[in-house]
């Protein structure tokens, strides 16, 4: 019996006692920059599978870009841009650390200050190991053999995938639903055994749309498959209220909607539950 990949229970006790000891943080834990979200509900972990969803215009994208900024110069970083060009989530990241519009990166309206601005985050960036694959063909088994690369290559320790729906695996005769929990296994597997983090955008269905007064996305709102949230170690969701004409949060204060977004922490294998807020960058 083949017993190389087995460690004793012995080793792995001795091991937290001693990062206890030494007062070492959890070397598995990758803090996103956002104080609240890693306080509150820890960072990203490797070995988990963290799928980021929402309704569109809920800002999913912009999250993971801002997300991205805060650690690439950190931690190396591979971003697979299916829905958004590499140029386009460039832009967004310069605006992220200068400030200015993204449309006015994007369509060179530019004053001399402003190109100062962007001219000292790109160089920031030349540090950085952020990658990004534009492949066109979504196909996860490509995407697999990219992040074995990467990971062999830059010891990539996140992957982005911008998003689940625009992912396939060729021809899978069983449908849809079981072909989307196929690619959320596959990934989780994947993210174990390279002991990275995976964070996996995904749209939501409609039903959101169709519900009483809250439109707050729950786990059966996740898109062509319930198996999202059985395999996912983290599920979370951006919720802007103001959205939907929703002037007021449902908290103690009837605090104002206004430029506010929710991410809702609705599934934490490791630690609790609950919901950060942001104010929303109109940049």
């Amino acid at each position: 019996m083949n017993t190389s990949q087995s460690i004793s229970i012995s080793t792995l006790s001795k091991e937290i006692v001693q990062n206890i000891e030494n007062k070492e943080g959890n070397k598995n834990l990758i803090p996103t920059g956002f104080q609240h979200l890693d306080e509150d509900f820890g960072g990203l972990s490797l070995g988990e599978l963290v799928v980021v969803g929402g309704r569109p215009g809920m800002g999913k994208s912009q999250f993971v870009v801002n997300l991205v900024s805060n650690i690439c110069d950190r931690e190396p970083i591979l971003f697979f841009s299916f829905d958004l060009t590499p140029s386009t989530l460039t832009s967004r990241i310069l605006s992220n650390r200068t400030g200015i519009s993204v449309n006015n990166i994007i369509q060179n309206q530019l004053v001399n200050s402003d190109i100062n601005l962007i001219k000292m985050a790109a160089k920031q960036l030349e540090n950085s190991k952020l990658f990004v694959s534009d492949i066109g063909v979504s196909n996860v088994n490509q995407t697999i053999d990219i992040i074995k690369e990467h990971v062999e290559l830059y010891n990539t320790k996140i992957v982005v995938i911008d998003y689940l729906q625009l992912l396939g695996i060729g021809k899978y005769n069983s449908g849809r639903e079981a072909e989307i929990g196929h690619i959320c296994r596959v990934l989780k597997m994947y993210a174990i055994e390279l002991q990275i983090s995976i964070v996996l955008l995904s749209q939501l269905s409609r039903a959101v749309e169709v519900r009483g007064s809250s439109k707050k996305p729950q786990l059966s709102d996740l898109r062509d498959s319930g198996s999202i949230e059985q395999i996912a170690d983290k599920v979370w969701f951006l919720y802007r209220p103001e959205y939907y004409m929703i002037e007021e949060l449902d908290d103690d204060d009837f605090t104002s909607s206004d430029c506010i977004v929710m991410l809702i922490i609705a599934k934490n294998k490791n630690g609790k539950i609950g919901v950060n807020y942001f104010k929303r960058n109109d940049n």
